[in-house]
C-alpha cells in the first residue's frame, strides 16, 4: 500500500472534464493505496466540489494562486530593501529560465525556496531582486515598456516562489497530470529526495501554453517570449526530476523526448473506457437526427465553429437537432457569446445546452458526436462515444485521427476534418446524414477498436504496476 498525491492543476475535483475523470477513475479503481490532493487553483471561489470524494482520500489541500493582498508589504519595502549580497546570485538564477549541466538548477535555488531568503513578496521587493531585473531589461528587453515588463516577471515570480515555498501533503508517489506549476512542485519534491516522481501529460503543456500566448492580447507583444520561455522551462525541468514520464500516444511521446525528456524514462499509456458499461448502453432511437458533443463550454473546444457548421448543415437535414453535453459555468461570458450566436443564426429550437448531465442517456439515442477542439490529447469523450456505438467528426488534433481513422486493420470511425474550418464541418455532416450505411460501419468499427486498444482494465492494470513499483 502506498500514499499517492495527486499535483493537479485547475482541474480535480473543482472541474469536470477529461483529465479530472481520468483522476477519479484512477483513485477509484486502486482502492488497495490511499490518495492525497494536492489543488493548484486561482482562489477559494473556484473551490467547488464537482466530483463525490472516494473513500480512499485522505486529504485534499488547495493552493491559490490570487493576487497577494497582504498589505504587510508596507513594512517590507523598509526591511527589504536592505541590501544583502548574499541574495542576487539566487535571484538571478531564479530568473534566468534555463537548465544548465555545470550544476543542479534546484541546489542554486534552494535558499530561495527554503524562505531563507524571505517570504514570496520580500524578496520581489528586495533591492537584489530590482538590480537583476534591471541588468535583464537592459539587455534584452529594453525596447519594451518598463513598467509592463516589471508586472510581467513579478506575476511569474510570485506564482513561481508561491508554490516553491508551500508545504506539500506527504506521500510515496506524486503524480503530477501537467510538467506546468504541478510539474514544479513535483520538480522540488524529487530533487529534496522526498518520494518519487510520476508525470503523465494529456496534452504537451508549453505547446498550448505558447498557442495561448501567441495569440492572447492581455500579453504585450514584446514579452509573450518570457512567458514562453517560462513554461517550457518549467517542462524540461519535470523531465529532468521525473522517474517516469507517460504520454498517451506515440507521437506525444516523441515531442517530449524532442523537449528533453530523456528517452529511457518514456512510455506510452492509453486511456481506456469501460467497453462493458458503454457497450451495454440500450439504444433508445429517437425520431429525426441527433448530433451530440460532451464538452466544457470553453473557447479551446471551439463551439461557435460546431454552430456555425451546424446551421450551413441543417439548410438540408431538417430534422437534425444539435445536444451540448457538459458544464456551461466554467467561463460565462464564453457560454453567453456562444447562446447568442445561437440566437443570431435561428437555431434556439435546434440547439440545446444541456448542462451537467449523465452522458449515458443521451449516448442511448445519439446517432452522431462532434469534436471540434482547436488542441486536445486523446479525449475520454471519443472513447466513450466509440463505446457506446457512435461514429465521430472530430478535428485533427492530438490522438483524434489515430483512433477514428487509423486503425487500418479494423476500419475507419468517424471522419477527421481542420480546426476552425465550419465549412469542412457542414459538409461532412451533411455526408454522414445522408449515407446511414457509412454510419453503421463506423459504429461497428468504433466498438472493435475500443474492445481491442482502449479497455479499462489494461489502463488501470498499467498504472497498478507503476504505482506497485515506485510505492515499494
Amino acid at each position: 500500500m502506498a500514499v499517492i498525491c495527486f499535483i493537479c492543476e485547475g482541474s480535480y475535483p473543482y472541474i469536470v472534464g477529461g483529465v479530472s475523470s481520468w483522476v477519479h477513475e484512477l483513485i477509484t479503481s486502486n482502492p488497495q493505496h490511499f490518495f492525497k490532493i494536492l489543488c493548484i487553483i486561482p482562489n477559494k471561489e473556484f473551490a467547488k466540489l464537482k466530483y463525490k470524494i472516494p473513500k480512499n482520500v485522505i486529504e485534499i489541500k488547495n493552493l491559490y494562486m490570487d493576487p497577494y493582498l497582504d498589505f504587510s508589504y508596507l513594512k517590507v519595502l523598509k526591511d527589504g530593501m536592505e541590501e544583502n549580497q548574499n541574495k542576487e546570485k539566487s535571484i538571478e538564477e531564479l530568473l534566468r529560465f534555463q537548465i544548465t549541466e555545470e550544476q543542479e538548477k534546484l541546489d542554486r535555488l534552494e535558499n530561495v525556496f527554503s524562505k531563507e531568503l524571505g517570504t514570496p513578496l520580500e524578496i520581489v521587493l528586495s533591492k537584489e531582486y530590482w538590480n537583476v531585473l534591471l541588468k535583464y531589461y537592459e539587455k534584452y528587453h529594453s525596447k519594451g515598456n518598463f513598467s509592463t515588463y516589471y508586472w510581467t516577471y513579478r506575476n511569474i515570480i510570485l506564482n513561481l516562489l508561491k508554490i516553491g515555498q508551500e508545504n506539500v501533503p506527504k506521500a510515496n508517489i506524486y503524480h503530477s497530470v501537467t510538467t506546468g506549476y504541478a510539474g514544479f512542485i513535483c520538480s522540488l519534491i524529487a530533487h529534496r529526495k522526498n518520494g518519487k516522481f510520476l508525470l503523465t501529460e494529456h496534452g504537451i503543456y508549453p505547446r498550448e501554453r505558447e498557442e495561448e500566448i501567441l495569440g492572447a492580447t492581455w500579453i504585450d507583444r514584446d514579452f509573450k517570449s518570457i512567458w514562453i520561455d517560462y513554461f517550457y522551462y518549467l517542462s524540461k525541468l519535470a523531465y529532468k526530476y521525473a522517474d517516469k514520464i507517460i504520454s498517451l500516444f506515440e507521437y506525444n511521446r516523441q515531442i517530449q523526448i524532442e523537449y528533453g525528456a530523456p528517452e529511457e524514462k518514456t512510455l506510452v499509456i492509453p486511456n481506456g473506457v469501460d467497453e462493458n458499461k458503454y457497450g451495454s448502453i440500450v439504444k433508445k432511437k429517437r425520431e429525426g437526427f441527433h448530433i451530440g458533443s460532451v464538452l466544457r463550454v470553453v473557447p479551446i473546444k471551439d463551439l461557435k465553429m460546431m454552430i456555425k457548421g451546424f446551421k450551413i448543415a441543417s439548410e438540408k437535414m431538417p430534422d437534425a437537432v444539435l445536444w451540448l453535453i457538459g458544464p456551461t459555468d466554467e467561463d460565462e461570458d464564453y457560454y453567453k457569446e456562444c447562446l447568442q450566436l445561437v440566437e443570431n443564426l435561428e437555431l434556439k429550437e435546434k440547439v440545446i445546452f444541456t448542462g451537467r448531465a449523465d452522458v449515458t442517456e443521451y449516448y442511448s439515442f445519439l446517432d452522431l458526436l462532434l469534436l471540434t477542439s482547436i488542441s486536445e490529447g486523446q479525449p475520454l469523450s471519443i472513447l466513450e462515444g466509440l463505446a457506446s456505438g457512435i461514429p465521430f467528426i472530430a478535428t485533427d488534433v492530438g490522438n483524434c485521427r489515430e483512433i477514428l481513422i487509423e486503425k487500418k486493420e479494423i476500419g475507419e470511425a468517424g471522419v477527421i476534418i481542420p480546426p476552425t474550418s465550419y465549412i469542412a464541418l457542414a459538409e461532412a455532416l451533411v455526408n454522414l446524414y445522408n449515407n446511414p450505411e457509412k454510419l453503421q460501419k463506423f459504429s461497428e468499427n468504433g466498438k472493435k477498436i475500443i474492445n481491442k486498444y482502449y479497455r479499462k482494465k489494461d489502463f488501470i492494470e498499467n498504472y497498478r504496476k507503476i504505482y506497485d513499483e515506485l510505492g515499494g
